[in-house]
């Protein structure tokens, strides 16, 4: 159910007082936090200052959202610490509206987690701290037509540039969430980014201004178990917090079509979102649990071109990625990463395949870079909407040690506005691959969600 209203617009001159009294607000809360939220690209603060000044007809407005409670239930547990279940409740708010030609967005969601993945109540609007907060930002962003074929978008939006369930090195590097480690969540980031087309030529350069990092597990659990010869069983991982470089990354991607294929070059240069791990062993202290082993982050900057090319054939969509990565950085190095799909549809429904590779070994264990831990591997992906709902089976298999994954969901659609999901997730193999590691954290899941 959806409900439309309309506000009237405030004046300029109230405006501009509500926002002083806004900022004044927040700079009493905790200055140097917020600092680098007014310090970004004054420019661009400018500009969306003078588009909120400028008068404008009467906002028309939608909203949305849904109210949702998971739980999880655990086959084993990692170690004493884990729970046998887990419960999730989610809240989350949409609003949209147009005025003029602009198009504004803006939501919010909160959680509330039964484990200690959830971090404490904090103004974290960039979701640069170590654990997920209860309240955060998804969306808060403009988008301006500059023309019948452009379009400027600015603030905090979702960025994608792969098919969902498959893998793409275009994309793979943009920060997750793996406080839930089987599920792919991305993070939105604040950035600029304009599109458009020309002809047969379409375009998108994107600007972040600040890094938004990758949110990691909580360490030495489950969902992120650490093993080794070195380390003894019972050993504590005390994760450092750190700030994240203030400067993010930036990339271009073009895209033409030639008859029947589709052609694509991008490039990106900056900051890479997901970190480093420093396993600070001569930092290690005794305590009554077991050894204390201090965690610390950093992050290299990594430069990236690609090349992409699809057509149709048939009833199948045929696809083919090549990307070259580099970076000075000793335990990251270089990378040549390839991707081949297969899309299918059938009626309501899609099969992907996708087989993925590196062909330059990595000089660390791939499962620290996080992006590209499970490479090489076959993504097969099966979704279909029925009458009554939908589901999606998913096999990922590590094509190196011989893990991988199985996931299946179904929801079934009560009534318009009510739906209850099943799923599962099954990891296997190889308990020295990324996803045999997390033999324990096999479960099963329900959920409620009510939409409105």
């Amino acid at each position: 159910m959806t409900f439309r209203f309309q506000i009237r617009a405030l004046s300029s001159l109230a405006r501009l007082r509500h926002l002083s009294v806004l900022i004044v607000r927040l700079r009493r809360l905790n200055p140097r936090r917020l600092d680098f939220i007014f310090d970004l690209k004054s420019e661009l603060l400018h500009l969306f200052l003078l588009i909120l000044l400028l008068p404008r007809p009467a906002l028309a407005q939608e909203f949305s959202g849904y109210a949702e409670a998971k739980g999880f239930a655990y086959a084993e547990r990692w170690d004493s610490r884990d729970s046998w279940g887990l419960g999730w409740g989610t809240l989350f708010a949409k609003l949209e509206g147009k005025t003029g030609d602009a198009q504004l967005t803006g939501s919010l969601r909160g959680e509330w987690i039964t484990s200690d993945e959830k971090g404490a109540l904090a103004f974290d609007p960039a979701d640069r701290k170590i654990r997920r907060s209860p309240l955060s930002v998804q969306d808060f962003w403009m988008r301006l037509p500059l023309g019948p074929s452009h379009d400027l978008q600015l603030g905090r939006f979702q960025l994608g540039w792969g098919k969902t369930d498959g893998y793409s090195p275009a994309d793979s590097f943009l920060p997750r969430d793996l406080t839930d480690p089987f599920s792919d969540e991305k993070i939105p980031l604040w950035a600029l980014r304009l599109s458009g087309s020309n002809g047969a030529l379409r375009y998108e350069a994107v600007a972040t201004a600040l890094t938004t990092p990758w949110r990691l597990p909580l360490l030495g659990s489950r969902n992120a178990p650490l093993t080794a010869e070195a380390v003894p069983a019972g050993t504590l991982f005390k994760e450092v917090e750190s700030s994240p470089p203030d400067v993010g990354f930036s990339a271009l991607r073009l895209l033409a079509t030639f008859g029947e294929w589709d052609l694509g070059v991008w490039g990106r240069a900056g900051v890479r979102p997901a970190p480093l791990l420093n396993f600070r062993f001569d930092q290690a202290t005794p305590a009554p649990s077991g050894t204390v082993i201090p965690v610390e982050r950093r992050y290299a900057r990594e430069e990236a071109v690609g090349v992409e090319l699809s057509r149709i054939t048939g009833s199948w969509v045929l696809r083919g990625e090549a990307a070259a990565l580099f970076s000075r950085d000793h335990d990251l190095g270089n990378a040549v990463i390839g991707a081949l799909s297969a899309e299918k549809g059938f009626g309501d429904g899609t099969l992907l395949i996708t087989l993925a590779g590196n062909a330059i070994a990595p000089p660390v264990d791939a499962t620290l870079l996080f992006d590209r831990a499970i490479l090489p591997a076959l993504i097969t992906a099966w979704n279909r909407t029925e009458e009554w709902g939908d589901w999606k089976l998913v096999w990922t298999a590590g094509l190196k040690r011989g893990d991988g994954l199985l996931k299946a969901e179904a929801s079934y659609n009560m009534t318009d506005l009510w739906k209850v999901t099943l799923g599962g997730e099954l990891p296997y193999g190889s308990t020295e691959g990324p996803f045999g590691a997390l033999d324990s954290a096999r479960r099963v899941h329900i959920a409620l969600r009510r939409s409105w």
